[in-house]
């Protein structure tokens, strides 16, 4: 393998497997992490919750942070060639990181108020608790839409990247941005107090499949070769 097609390899290789372990980290977060979290009954030890919270919290600012790597390690040649749209991505996603830290603190001071709460009998629980506990609830859900959805700006603006600079095919960068929009639209649901329509995401969820294995199999295209077509057709007229 040439030293040229090693550097392109490499951080295809390297992205393709961020993506499948974001979404690995995802199904963990959601289905295993954050049950217990969000299901609190006040039955699991306040240290066990306190600790599935924290572990919670690293990986949720994990698969944030991957949203970042995916930019840092695209070719110099791209992100050169391409400097707004990186500057872009690295904005969206370093905003997607910090609202994800936000949208944990917002968890965090909830599940407190659970545990505080736990053990008081009914006559106790009055209508004032219960409009605390709703306005928590309610501020941790808004802060993570607003993550998920500036998430889902970041790589919108990737796969802008991937199509602008012809890394992968054409075929498969243009079915990954109209499913990164289609997550925006899915998302953008919960701004007007709507359910996230699934079918909407379905798309991403199987680009979030498609791009990886098409990286580990092919790879980052050359994108030197479409310049030196493109210089050759001008010459050529």
């Amino acid at each position: 393998m040439s030293t040229q097609l090693k550097t392109l390899y490499t951080p295809a290789r390297a992205i393709a497997a961020l993506m499948l372990l974001q979404m690995i980290l995802g199904i963990a977060l959601n289905f295993y992490f954050l049950k217990p979290v969000l299901g609190y009954d006040g039955l699991v030890p306040n240290d066990q919750i306190t600790q599935i919270l924290g572990v919670a919290t690293l990986v949720a600012l994990l698969i944030s942070s991957i949203n970042l790597m995916f930019g840092l390690l695209l070719p110099k040649q791209v992100t050169t060639n391409h400097n707004k749209l990186f500057m872009t991505l690295m904005a969206f996603a370093t905003v997607g990181i910090s609202l994800c830290a936000v949208e944990y603190a917002q968890l965090a001071e909830y599940v407190s108020f659970l545990i505080k709460t736990a053990n008081l009998d009914e006559i106790s629980s009055n209508e004032t608790l219960a409009y605390i506990k709703q306005t928590l609830a309610t501020g941790r859900n808004e802060a993570h839409f607003y993550s998920i959805f500036i998430s889902s700006v970041s790589l919108l603006v990737f796969y802008i990247l991937l199509f602008r600079s012809a890394l992968v095919a054409k075929a498969l960068s243009s079915f990954a941005l109209f499913a990164a929009m289609l997550q925006l639209i899915a998302v953008g649901h919960t701004f007007f107090e709507s359910s996230i329509p699934n079918l909407l995401q379905l798309p991403l969820v199987i680009t979030q499949l498609a791009v990886p294995i098409y990286l580990l199999v092919v790879g980052f295209k050359d994108p030197t070769s479409r310049s030196s077509d493109n210089l050759q057709s001008i010459t050529a007229q």
